[in-house]
């Protein structure tokens, strides 16, 4: 079967490399985002994008979304009556990109009236670093897919998002109740023992996802902010 791949778009103006391809087998054709030469995210297998946005609930309301990836996150969250979304992206060119309309779910989510995207660092703002100009919480709920994960990091600025005073400062963005769910790409004793540290009733939940021979166990923590001070 014939098969041939296209680089939509590709830049390294933040500093590192981003490309958008198009892989085309046959009839179908997958989209793909690569970062500094490796797969980072396609568009066929996107469960545990949509865990992520599974994990704020079914009534999500007012959220901030860190890391736009492909978009299938903050569909999924639109779709499920989010009257808000707030996306803080990394990458300035994948914002430029989704407004292009690159791809379909990427302009899906630009266009949408209730969307505002921004390019910033996620873990900065949540870390109590200076605010994004327009971007004001506190959020219902906060879902995180920014990097691999505490053990697997890409950018090491953000392993201080995953450790406890980061939990907890992210916690204090949003309204009582909240939730704050993180993407990883696979479990992590230490973290999962940091969470549960400070939310008893924090969740775990591994998605299984084959890639050709491989088979991924991903991960998506949810933590709750109590309703009330304790």
């Amino acid at each position: 079967m014939h098969e041939e791949t296209v680089t939509l778009a590709r830049s390294d103006a933040d500093g590192y490399e981003i490309a958008l391809r198009r892989r085309f087998v046959g009839e179908s054709a997958t989209d793909e985002l690569i970062v500094n030469g490796a797969f980072a995210m396609d568009s066929t297998r996107t469960s545990s994008e949509i865990a992520l946005a599974e994990a704020l609930g079914p009534t999500p309301g007012h959220i901030l979304v860190g890391g736009l990836g492909l978009g299938f996150t903050a569909e999924h969250l639109l779709s499920t009556g989010a009257s808000h979304l707030d996306i803080v992206e990394l990458s300035g060119p994948l914002i430029e990109w989704a407004h292009q309309g690159l791809t379909p779910t990427l302009q899906k989510v630009a266009n949408d009236p209730r969307v505002r995207i921004r390019h910033g660092d996620v873990a900065a703002l949540l870390c109590g670093q200076p605010t994004i100009p327009g971007l004001f919480g506190p959020w219902d709920g906060i879902c995180l897919d920014i990097d691999n994960g505490p053990d697997f990091l890409i950018h090491e600025d953000n392993a201080r998002l995953y450790t406890p005073e980061g939990i907890r400062a992210a916690l204090g963005h949003l309204n009582p109740g909240g939730r704050l769910a993180i993407w990883s790409q696979g479990p992590s004793k230490e973290f999962w023992f940091d969470l549960t540290s400070i939310d008893p009733n924090a969740t775990e939940r591994l998605i299984a996802v084959e890639r050709g021979n491989r088979r991924m166990d991903y991960a998506v923590y949810t933590v709750h902010r109590p309703d009330s001070p304790r």
